[in-house]
């Protein structure tokens, strides 16, 4: 935890670009096997196969589709979520010098959220950009977007500065959810092993445990939703600026149950945990050194 709000805002956010960068091509096989399979039968074979299939298709460089809307993304999201945890669990009635080990898990959890919730919303834009990104020109449909600014334009155009809001229901909801579990289970999971002695604390290994079971439960809690907003985001748009195959969040769970079975908004669950284990060791560890350091 950083000595102060801004350090914390900081430190947050050079973590979470270093993590971002080290984890895109799990990301952007996560989205597309996510994304496959709405309107015709199975796209993908597993991870493998959704990995040979993209770097075949359209080279190595797709892998990492969406990483400078990302890294946007990742500067104020990731800096905002684990910055304002500590003032969110203060302004919730803990005094800042209260031992972890004593605050309330529903008070982490609530932190967690707050400040989850706060940060996805304002970044709403960068994250659809990012997934428009990702599953252009997927299974050899053309390309729609020359990049980053290209692909704000014309989101813009298809419906103006709301538009740039759009799949904000599912986007907001895994956030929260995400930052409420992820926050909440690595603080808990860090001192009940510590207290069993399975792991020393501030160690390589530690932190990995740690981050590795605490995004295990992150990504169960949170799958479903990253699914929906992955396909609403993701969807293809009419001329009227409306979505083409979803209306909305509640829609989009309808459809992907009715059509794929329940088991559909688990898509992608592997490599979403495989992106969220390996991310949470170098956001903690990163910040653990730039608290140390500064």
């Amino acid at each position: 935890e950083a000595k102060s709000p801004v350090k914390g805002i900081a430190f947050g956010a050079i973590a979470s670009c270093v993590a971002e960068m080290a984890t895109m091509p799990v990301d952007v096989i996560k989205v597309r096997l996510q994304y496959a399979g709405q309107t015709s039968g199975k796209a993908y074979n597993g991870i493998l196969d959704a990995t040979v299939s993209t770097v075949r298709s359209e080279g190595p460089s797709a892998l990492f589709k969406g990483l400078t809307p990302a890294l946007v993304r990742q500067t104020f999201y990731g800096g905002l979520r684990y910055g304002l945890y500590a003032p969110f669990r203060n302004f919730i009635g803990v005094d800042a010098n209260t031992p972890k080990d004593k605050i309330p898990l529903y008070k982490k959890f609530l932190a967690g959220g707050g400040a989850g919730a706060t940060a996805s919303f304002l970044c709403v834009p960068t994250d659809l950009m990012k997934v428009r990104l990702q599953v252009d020109g997927m299974g050899g449909s053309p390309r729609k977007y020359n990049g980053l600014i290209d692909c704000g334009k014309q989101i813009y155009r298809e419906k103006g500065i709301t538009g740039a809001w759009r799949g904000s229901g599912p986007t907001v909801g895994r956030a929260t959810m995400l930052a409420a579990v992820e926050m909440t289970s690595y603080d808990e999971i860090k001192l009940q092993l510590t207290e069993r002695k399975i792991i020393v604390p501030g160690t390589i290994s530690g932190v990995f445990i740690t981050a590795v079971a605490s995004g295990f439960c992150s990504a169960i809690c949170t799958s479903p939703l990253d699914v929906v907003k992955s396909r609403v985001m993701g969807q293809p748009v009419g001329p009227d600026g409306q979505g083409k195959l979803y209306k909305g969040m509640i829609d989009c769970f309808v459809k992907s149950v009715r059509n794929e079975g329940f088991l559909s908004l688990w898509k992608g669950f592997l490599p979403n945990w495989g992106r969220l284990g390996p991310r949470g060791v170098i956001c903690f560890v990163t910040m653990e050194q730039l608290n140390n350091m500064f």
